[in-house]
């Protein structure tokens, strides 16, 4: 019935892409001509009672032109003209049974919640942007999601890999039906062509990429920060479709101790512990331990292949920071041991009464990493905006596989080192420049079966980036920003030596504050890793054949993103609108299509490209309930044996349906998400098919829709717990190993072992339950009305009421985007925030009134109560 239903809207949307395309033109052009119109004429709100009840008939005047008015309908809201856009204007508020209030209504407020207290005491909340769990910055040029670590808390997210069954743009799955290997996309492409950072430093691109993305746990993510298309060139230009930044818990912004720990109904086992020091002022050192732990036999579908892997993790990540006024330094290591087996096991031959064959197909994998990385950064310029920094990492991977017979054995030894400088180049802040140098080594010792693929790759860059912002009318929000940059990169291997440019270009318009308008356009290149990007193939009869030397992938990407935050009634909401391109130069193509026995890899001739459209919406229905639906369509093809066909394992439709509620005491927080996945061209497989499941006879899997739920209890003496269900539906892939029966190729006749076509869960429903815990510390008690002279003015210390990372990361940007303001750095285990700030243009009782309005208390001055409420749930928890 899907199939029916998708399949004649896709030809529908290829055969009318331009009247679409028109008719997508000028619903953008009405919408931007409608908000323009009405956010230049007029301000407008909604009135409230201090329980939440809609006023209806209160009467709103302006003090100084009383002749101007309106009265609020039957939802409290209310829309009056503006007499003066330049200054601000006194509203004066009236309703039976309520003293008269008066509100200064500044010319930067398109709109305002008034609530009245039962004492007629009005408070008031400007709502410039949308501030939830997972945005999208209408100030940024570059097209970045920014998820935060009460986003991640929807979900178990044991690791990255989990982090994402609530986000649209990016989508997880699974490689193949043995090895448990996990797989991102995004913008219709493989992961493989998205770079990883962590912390803006590129990481698990290399042989880290098969299992790399839960070589991160989830208790030690800070926030994940998601670009799009062609974003900044400063770490790479590996990300051909974005890239994906995590950013780790940082001593000096940690509880002193965490602890998490989980289990699954299926005998599944974590536990996470992070532990905190601040030493000093200036040091701080933190341990991040990770360790999991799964041994069943679990085998539903009665082929005598384990559904989940068995696998035990240790993992351990110790951090050093240093900060002070000019200098800051980090070093860290993290070592990591991580065994897994699938297959055949004895076990399961016994419990289901079967006779021991005599081999068993095992499938293990054991993998050592040590990774020792850090920072270097000088800020102790004359201009305090300017720095310097080296960021550098020495990586070991050592992977050892075993696919029945077939041995797979790797090595990696790199070294990384990433010179920037960035200044602005005006006093204003409007133009800035970023440049530096870099360079990467990788020396790889790695062959499967015949195949060896060991070789030596240095790659040196050099690249400089410019961004502009300019704010023109500052009563409207409106402003115009672009970052341009270019990069150079030479690339030197035994087989070739390569200089490759890669410019790019990022452009945004804002409208106003809450519309916004981007643009973007670049190269990307990267060199392929033939073998751990193809572990997918590994189990199986299929032979590996590489036809000519492989060349630098090299693709074009470009894109148009639009951002709106809006209000729908009382509520808010925000919309998103993606259109992306990719078109490739050169592709590692791995082609099976040519023979059922054989995966043919060789150099792109032709054409390749990816056209991705997504449409996003999140609105909040009532207090404390989000909604969030999404649809996305992706159009992949490549030019394979000089024919221009489907990608394989690439679904042409996702959706994506979201529910996130918390309680009005915030004590219990609910999510339930149910993500589609539309029909994808699998395999080809020749020979006689009849006694296969239909999806196999003509090679396109049918769409499917999984659904996740979990709740979490919040306690105030620091405990969480949280109990969820994945695939809730129960829903499993049939016969996903073909010739299960004959996995060594020994039965003359039998069909050939395939484990490859795996496009949806082996494991039904997985129930899981866990506890968190975290200690705070009070913190010490500072004098912050004591100020100290800064090179470039005044320096206080203000105690806040921030609790979380996101609470952090909204102070800070709050303040230093306040004029007058150089830096500004907030505690979490003092809730002290550090301000430098030039005194002639700011003082203390202002910067006080900023972090009022946004949220939180100021010394003694009280957090603006509605602001607070704006907040995402785990910043509003204290």
């Amino acid at each position: 019935m899907v199939n029916s239903l998708l399949l004649p809207l896709c030809s529908l949307l290829i055969s009318n892409y331009m009247r679409i395309y028109n008719i997508f033109y000028c619903l953008i052009l009405t919408i931007i001509s409608f908000t323009n119109l009405f956010s230049q004429n007029n301000f407008s709100g909604w009135v409230f009672d201090h329980e939440g009840n809609a006023l209806v008939g209160a009467t709103l005047q302006w003090r100084d032109s009383l002749s101007v008015g309106t009265v609020s309908d039957a939802e409290g809201h209310f829309e009056i003209p503006r007499i003066d856009s330049s200054v601000g204007k006194i509203l004066i508020i009236r309703h039976v049974g309520y003293a008269q209030v008066e509100v200064e209504v500044f010319p930067y407020e398109d709109h305002l919640r008034l609530i009245v207290e039962a004492d007629a005491v009005m408070e008031t909340v400007e709502i410039k942007s949308t501030k939830r769990d997972a945005f999208t910055s209408t100030l940024n040029p570059i097209n970045m999601e920014n998820l935060s670590a009460c986003e991640l808390k929807r979900a178990a997210c044991c690791s990255l890999a989990e982090s994402f069954e609530n986000n649209a743009t990016v989508n997880v799955s699974h490689s193949d039906a043995v090895t448990g290997a996990r797989e991102i996309e995004m913008l219709g492409l493989r992961g493989i062509y998205m770079q990883m950072l962590v912390e803006n430093r590129p990481t698990l691109n290399r042989l880290g990429r098969a299992y790399g993305l839960e070589y991160i746990p989830g208790s030690w993510i800070e926030s994940i920060q998601v670009s799009k298309g062609a974003s900044t060139i400063r770490n790479g230009v590996q990300g051909i479709t974005g890239q994906i930044n995590t950013e780790i818990y940082k001593p000096h912004k940690m509880d002193p101790f965490y602890i998490n720990l989980y289990a699954g109904h299926i005998g599944r086992f974590e536990l996470n512990t992070n532990l905190a020091y601040k030493l000093n002022k200036q040091w701080a050192t933190a341990l991040l331990l990770h360790s999991n732990y799964y041994q069943g036999n679990l085998d539903h579908n009665h082929d005598m292949f384990l559904d989940v892997p068995q696998k035990q993790q240790l993992n351990g990540l110790w951090r050093l920071f240093h900060s002070s006024d000019e200098l800051h330094l980090e070093f860290n290591v993290q070592a990591l041991m991580d065994n897994r087996f699938g297959g055949q096991t004895a076990k399961l031959f016994e419990k289901q009464n079967h006779a021991l064959p005599a081999r068993l197909y095992e499938i293990k994998n054991d993998t050592r990493r040590l990774e020792a990385f850090g920072k270097l950064g000088y800020m102790g310029f004359e201009n305090p905006l300017q720095s310097v920094a080296l960021v550098w990492s020495f990586t070991v991977h050592d992977q050892q596989g075993k696919f029945g017979d077939r041995l797979y054995n790797a090595l990696q030894k790199s070294g990384y080192a990433n010179l920037i400088f960035q200044s602005p180049l005006s006093i204003d802040k409007k133009h800035n420049i970023n440049a530096g140098v870099n360079y990467q080594l990788d020396d790889f010792t790695e062959s499967f079966t015949d195949v060896n693929t060991s070789r030596l790759e240095q790659q040196s860059s050099l690249f400089a980036e410019y961004d502009f912002n300019h704010v023109f009318n500052a009563d409207k929000g409106q402003s115009i920003g672009f970052i341009l940059g270019m990069r150079g990169d030479w690339l030197q291997t035994a087989n070739f030596q390569k200089i490759i440019p890669s410019p790019r270009f990022n452009f945004k318009y804002n409208f106003n504050e809450n519309l916004i308008l981007r643009a973007s356009g670049g190269r990307g290149m990267r060199m392929p890793n033939l073998l751990i990007e193809n572990m997918r193939y590994m189990p199986g009869s299929r032979n590996f054949i590489v036809s000519e030397v492989l060349q630098p992938e090299i693709a074009w990407n470009y894109g148009l993103n639009m951002a709106w935050n809006f209000l729908l009634g009382p509520r808010e909401g925000s919309l998103t609108l993606d259109a992306y391109r990719t078109d490739f130069e050169n592709q590692l193509i791995s082609d099976v299509d040519i023979s059922a026995d054989e995966v043919h890899f060789y150099n792109l001739k032709g054409q390749s490209f990816s056209n991705s459209f997504l449409i996003s919406w999140t609105q909040d229905i009532i207090k404390g309930l989000e909604l969030r639906l999404a649809y996305k369509f992706n159009d992949v093809r490549a030019t394979m044996n000089d024919s221009l066909r489907l990608q394989t394992f690439a679904p042409q439709h996702r959706g994506l349906l979201a529910l996130h509620y918390v309680t009005p005491n915030k004590g219990w927080q609910f999510n339930a998400n149910a993500q589609l996945t539309g029909p994808q061209r699998l395999p080809a497989l020749t020979g006689t098919t009849t006694d296969l499941p239909d999806y196999r006879q003509t090679a396109t899997a049918p769409a499917f829709v999984l659904f996740n739920a979990q709740a979490t209890k919040y306690f105030k003496n620091g405990f969480d717990l949280y109990i969820g269900v994945e695939n809730l539906g129960n829903y499993t892939q049939k016969a996903p190993i073909l010739g299960f029966d004959n996995p060594f190729g020994n039965n003359p006749g039998g069909r050939a072992f395939d484990a490859t076509a795996v496009f949806a869960p082996i494991m039904g429903a997985m129930g899981y339950a866990g506890i968190r815990y975290s200690f705070k510390p009070k913190g010490k008690e500072i004098h912050t009305e004591e100020k100290h002279k800064h090179s470039n003015g005044e320096e206080i210390n203000i105690r806040t009421s921030a609790r979380c990372g996101m609470c952090k990361t909204y102070i800070e940007e709050a303040l230093e985007k306040t004029e007058g303001v150089y830096h500004a750095e907030l505690d979490l285990k003092t809730k002290i925030v550090e301000v430098h700030y030039d005194a002639k243009k700011t003082n203390p009782d202002a910067l006080r009134l900023v972090i009022s309005n946004t949220g939180y208390h100021a010394d003694d001055l009280m957090r603006n109560e509605a602001a607070h409420n704006a907040l995402p749930e785990c910043c509003q928890l204290n």
